[in-house]
C-alpha cells in the first residue's frame, strides 16, 4: 500500500492535473481500480453471464465534444431490483468507462441509461463492448463477486440539484435575496 501511495505522490509531481489533491489522488487511484476491474471482468467468461442477458436498445451518437453518446440498456433479470444494486451497478459503469457524464436507471423497467462521450483509443470502443461491460458488472454486483457499497454514483446523485445545478431563475432569486440581506 505504501508503495501505491508514493507512486501515487510521484505522479501527481510530475504530471499537471485538474482539482484538490484529494480529486488528483482519487483520479490516479480509480486508474488503478478501473485496471483491477477489467482484469475481474476478462477472468469471467461469455457462459457465466448468459443467465443475465443485457439488451441494447437505444443509441444517440455522440456529437463530438458538444453532446455525449447516450446508450439505454434493458436488464430484465434486474427489474424490481433495490436501488443499492442499481447503484452499485451505476458505480462499477462509470469507473470502466471513465468519461461518463451521467448514469440513470429505472428499477421499475429494469432500463439504464449511460451518457458518456467515447473514446477513440483504449478498451472500450463500441456499444456492443459496453454491453458486455455492463453485462459482466451486473453479474458480478448480483454474484457478490463485486460489493455493493461504492459511492462515487450516490456522490454524483447528491451533489445533483445544488448550486451548480440551479437555474438562471433560482439564480437571480439568490442574487436579489443576497442583496436584500
Amino acid at each position: 500500500m505504501n508503495l501505491v501511495i508514493r507512486d501515487t505522490l510521484e505522479k501527481m509531481a510530475t504530471f499537471p492535473g485538474q482539482g484538490s489533491v484529494l480529486e488528483q489522488i482519487d483520479k490516479l487511484v480509480r486508474r488503478q481500480q478501473r485496471i483491477q476491474l477489467f482484469e475481474m471482468l476478462e477472468k469471467l467468461s461469455d457462459e457465466d453471464t448468459q443467465e443475465s442477458p443485457v439488451k441494447l436498445e437505444r443509441i444517440t451518437k455522440a456529437n463530438g465534444k458538444k453532446r455525449p453518446m447516450m446508450l439505454r440498456f434493458y436488464l430484465k433479470k434486474w427489474q424490481g431490483y433495490d436501488e443499492v444494486f442499481w447503484q452499485a451497478l451505476g458505480d462499477y459503469i462509470i469507473v470502466a468507462l471513465h468519461r461518463v457524464k451521467d448514469v440513470d436507471f429505472n428499477t421499475e423497467r429494469g432500463k439504464i441509461k449511460v451518457e458518456y462521450f467515447p473514446k477513440t483509443k483504449g478498451r472500450v470502443r463500441s456499444q456492443e463492448e459496453i454491453g458486455i461491460i455492463i453485462q459482466k458488472l451486473a453479474f458480478m454486483v448480483d454474484n457478490e463477486i463485486l460489493p455493493t457499497d461504492f459511492t462515487r454514483f450516490r456522490r454524483m446523485n447528491e451533489r445533483s440539484d445544488k448550486l451548480g445545478e440551479i437555474s438562471k431563475e433560482q439564480a437571480a432569486l439568490f442574487g436579489a435575496l443576497l442583496k436584500l440581506v
